[in-house]
């Protein structure tokens, strides 16, 4: 079976550059070629939380979310969370020490086999 190619904005993305005619659908397999892949683009806005990123890295994100509206709602999702979790401080402690169960553990290690 051969591999699909890599289509960087499928029908029915509501981005700004959806595949809607000819001149689009160019200019969208062009940005999917010169910006990060999503699965990329997830790794990058995570360590971004944690370290700055460069300016051609923020351009390509800018870019990449012209043919994906999804990796910029994770972007903002990160951020909510973020935001969240620093207003309350406070609960962080009163998270329990829970441990997942042997059982449990074991159907884990089944599944990801």
């Amino acid at each position: 079976m051969a591999a699909e190619p890599y289509n960087p904005s499928p029908i029915g993305n509501p981005s700004v550059l959806a595949r809607r005619n000819w001149w689009q659908t160019k200019l969208v397999i062009f940005i999917g070629k010169h910006t990060p892949k999503c699965r990329e683009m997830v790794r990058i806005l995570s360590q971004s939380m944690d370290q700055p990123m460069p300016l051609t890295m923020r351009i390509k994100k800018r870019i990449h979310y012209l043919i994906c509206c999804w990796c910029q709602r994770y972007e903002e999702q990160l951020h909510y969370m973020r935001e969240v979790a620093r207003k309350s401080p406070e609960q962080a402690d009163e998270i329990p020490d829970a441990k997942l169960p042997a059982d449990a553990k074991e159907r884990l290690k089944a599944a990801l086999r």
